[in-house]
């Protein structure tokens, strides 16, 4: 059976199309248009007229591609920024007034849940799993084995630090340094089966834009395909090298990157250095970047 979700993330909208075979989950097509809709989020807790324009039109663009490439099931779904957004509820309403769908908001277990299963298929892992899933607006943490032990949302994202902490273009050195400790703060807060991940035997598992930005500069690709960053790794010196250098560069010179699209440039920095803050707090040599996400598991599960 072929099959389409749609994300309406803080940063983007995606679409995956997929053909589903019992428990395996086959990528046929899969787009991303930068819509940011989280932003107005950050700025004044309400998602703004242009982004939510941006987002109608990509949701109705890949509602067609969907139906036309013959999927017999499409589903659509919202989180961080819609959820904490006052006038979300408004939006939600108007985007299935629009388009016909009705985008199902998860909760952040909810979808954690959905993330880590996802993740852990597609990329074969038995055993204990951390997933690190950065987003626009928040870091889902999640650890467990077959099912998620403990699960944190933090909130630090991409979009959301950029416009907190990085103001400038390259980002001050103070800036930097501001950012690392409220990175930082928030990790140190972790209790539980977290404490466990330093001590056992764990694969880590990194999840969203920034890292499969990452893995992409790291691989220098000129063409962006993600078959070839799913299961590639990054290691804790790669991230610290990107990491410093794209706090180095500014707007301009960051576009120029190989693997690195133009339209997450300006986030990138805030991004890289979470990613740094995370796997220097759980001493991970390295991560292996998964393409799947909530998105398979939703598939897995509905």
């Amino acid at each position: 059976m072929k099959a389409a979700v749609i994300d309406l993330g803080s940063n983007s909208v995606r679409l995956l199309i997929a053909e589903i075979e019992g428990r395996r989950i086959i990528p046929v097509f899969k787009d991303l248009r930068t819509t940011r809709l989280g932003e107005g989020v950050v700025k004044d807790g309400r998602l703004s007229r242009e982004s939510m324009e941006k987002t109608v039109a990509a949701v109705e663009a890949f509602k067609e591609k969907a139906l036309g490439s013959g999927c017999q099931r499409l589903i659509a779904f919202a989180t961080s920024a819609v959820r904490e957004a006052e006038n979300g509820r408004e939006f939600l309403d108007e985007l299935k007034l629009r388009t016909g769908l009705e985008a199902r908001l998860f909760a952040e277990k909810e979808k954690a849940g959905f993330s880590f299963r996802g993740e852990k298929e597609a990329l074969g892992v038995e055993g204990g799993a951390l997933a690190a899933d950065i987003g626009g607006g928040d870091t889902e943490l999640a650890v467990g084995d077959e099912e998620i032990r403990s699960l944190e949302s933090l909130p630090m994202g991409a979009v959301r630090w950029t416009r907190q902490f990085l103001k400038s273009d390259p980002p001050k050195e103070e800036e930097i340094k501001t950012l690392q400790r409220e990175a930082r703060k928030l990790l140190s807060g972790l209790g539980g089966n977290f404490e466990k991940v330093k001590a056992g035997e764990i694969t880590a598992i990194g999840v969203g834009g920034t890292f499969t930005t990452l893995a992409a500069v790291s691989l220098e690709l000129e063409e962006y395909h993600w078959s070839k960053v799913h299961g590639s790794s990054l290691t804790l010196k790669a991230v610290e090298e990107m990491a410093r250098n794209l706090c180095y560069l500014d707007l301009s010179r960051r576009k120029e990157i190989p693997g690195l699209a133009p339209e997450r440039a300006d986030i990138i920095a805030a991004g890289a250095l979470i990613v740094l803050e995370i796997m220097k707090f759980f001493e991970l040599p390295s991560i292996t970047v998964s393409e799947a996400d909530l998105m398979e598991g939703i598939l897995l599960t509905n």
